[in-house]
């Protein structure tokens, strides 16, 4: 390590002859060497980086889209193809329901429907808008997209 340093420092044009020294490096000196500068510069850097990099991880996960939102909530159920279970569960694509108003398909999601449970307090607004924008745009189906406040003013 100090090898390294030393090598390091040797190169750098500082007008303190201490700093150049390797021995300054391990006495009294060490706050006067560009090495502790370059050691502050990278932990700052390094600190930098692992914040954007979180703030990345977190956008991430933010934007779940609503395919896997409905893979993860409905699909056991009315299946990937959102063509259902004959005579257990119905089929989305093409359904009626999901047709219609969007106010309607988040009014099951609110209060559920004969087997359906509530997701009320189960999936945020957001998420449950995502997944009805998705059942209403997929599988040949076409509907108007709704917000999270729509849903929000349901409650």
């Amino acid at each position: 390590m100090i090898l390294f340093y030393s090598i390091f420092l040797q190169r750098l044009p500082y007008k303190h002859f201490a700093a150049r020294r390797p021995s300054a490096i391990l006495g009294n000196e060490i706050e006067n060497t560009p090495s502790l500068y370059l050691m502050k510069k990278y932990r700052f850097h390094l600190t930098l980086l692992s914040l954007i990099a979180i703030a990345q991880s977190a956008q991430a996960n933010e934007s779940i889209g609503g395919e896997t939102l409905f893979a993860q909530n409905c699909a056991e159920c009315h299946q990937t193809n959102g063509k259902g279970i004959t005579d257990i569960y119905p089929s989305l694509a093409g359904s009626e329901v999901v047709k219609g108003s969007g106010i309607d398909v988040a009014l099951v999601l609110l209060i559920g429907r004969g087997e359906m449970p509530s997701f009320a307090g189960a999936i945020s607004d957001e998420d449950m808008a995502k997944i009805i924008n998705y059942v209403r745009n997929s599988w040949g189906n076409e509907g108007e997209l709704i917000t999270a406040k729509m849903i929000g003013t349901l409650k």
